[in-house]
């Protein structure tokens, strides 16, 4: 084929211009190429394709906002924390003296571990141990040990998997322990006390910003509530008149618990404890304060909880939120492929007759069409 039946200039003409249709030249436009059956057939398959894989991403992402986030949202069982609270002026007792210690630090030191065996998805089981101590004089004033299980997500108190309060299963735990709801309400819970060993109404009074993290604040008031009974408690120590003589001393506890919970997910991330244990004569005579303090958790202890708020407010933000809108937008993006009419997305066919003519040589001696 001759370069003149591929480039042709005007006013360029020779003798061959005059004979008529020079052999090889195209006599007219080229045929369209329209798409054949077979791929409309496969486009209509990825139509199919796409609406599929975009309604499943929808149902999914909903089903993990509805459905499964509440089930994967849950208080951990693999839990080991260690918090401290400190009463710097408290009194207490001393047996091994038999004197009243005024103005000295008190410790009262809480170890929570998970038992995970014992767990199950829904039931949380935890076990603790608190020790309130003298450490100048290594006393120790009073032990609880506790066996909770719960609601991994509201927080309730029930009685299986060996609950106890000092090994004794005969002590009804209920209300909330340890752990507070995820999703914690502006409103009266009942809270478990383990020292007077009862359940007690917590009142919410406001919010309150702890260690950069916003709580609900509680307050539960424990009346004098009867927790233990001592024999061979004299009476000279109870302060009652006449000769002194060993008796069944009644012990009582009573407190004003503050408690700032995060609503978010429902970790306890301050508290403080005013409480007091006291003795009495059998029939209420005389009276013998065992313990007495104010009770706030130290800086170290508020921060490693405020940690684990946040910790725990992030997983649950992805799970609820992060998740199933990431599903629902590719979901979204699969059915607007789906459903667009992709004759609108193709590149039309190129028509040489749009275009300007060349400035360029198109071999190497060829003139210019202005020539």
């Amino acid at each position: 084929m001759s370069v003149r039946n591929v480039f042709t200039r005007s006013g360029a003409g020779t003798d061959h211009d005059e004979d008529g249709p020079i052999d090889g030249a195209a006599e007219g436009p080229p045929p369209s190429r329209s798409p054949g059956p077979g791929r409309g057939r496969r486009r209509g398959r990825l139509h199919v394709v796409l609406a599929g894989a975009g309604a499943f991403l929808l149902v999914a992402g909903l089903l993990l906002r509805f459905y499964a986030a509440p089930q994967l949202i849950a208080a951990p069982v693999d839990l080991y924390e260690q918090d401290t609270l400190v009463s710097p002026h408290a009194s207490y007792f001393d047996q091994g003296a038999l004197v009243t210690r005024n103005n000295v630090r008190l410790t009262y030191t809480l170890t929570v571990r998970g038992d995970q065996d014992a767990s199950t998805s829904t039931t949380g089981v935890w076990d603790s141990f608190a020790s309130l101590a003298d450490p100048k004089r290594h006393n120790v004033i009073n032990t609880v040990y506790q066996r909770y299980a719960f609601d991994r997500r509201t927080g309730q108190l029930s009685m299986c998997c060996g609950a106890s309060v000092n090994d004794s299963t005969t002590v009804r735990q209920s209300g909330i322990g340890l752990f507070w709801p995820i999703g914690t309400k502006k409103q009266t819970y009942s809270v478990f006390d383990n020292n007077s060993m009862k359940a007690w109404p917590a009142s919410y009074v406001g919010e309150a910003k702890d260690t950069g993290v916003k709580t609900y604040e509680f307050v539960q008031h424990v009346p004098a509530t009867l927790v233990d009974q001592m024999t061979g408690v004299p009476t000279s120590l109870l302060g009652i008149s006449g000769p002194s003589k060993n008796v069944v001393a009644n012990r009582y506890y009573q407190a004003t618990n503050t408690f700032w919970v995060d609503p978010r997910t429902g970790v306890l991330v301050d508290e403080e404890v005013q409480g007091q244990s006291y003795l009495t004569g059998p029939t209420g005579q005389g009276k013998l304060v065992a313990a007495n303090f104010d009770l706030q958790m130290d800086q170290s202890s508020r921060q490693s909880l405020a940690n684990q708020a946040n910790k725990n407010a992030k997983s649950i933000a992805e799970v609820s939120v992060l998740g199933p809108v990431g599903l629902g937008i590719l979901g979204l993006i699969a059915l607007l492929f789906a459903f667009t009419p992709w004759r609108h997305l193709r590149r039309q066919p190129h028509d040489p007759d749009d275009e300007g003519p060349s400035h360029f040589d198109l071999l190497p001696g060829s003139a210019s069409p202005d020539d």
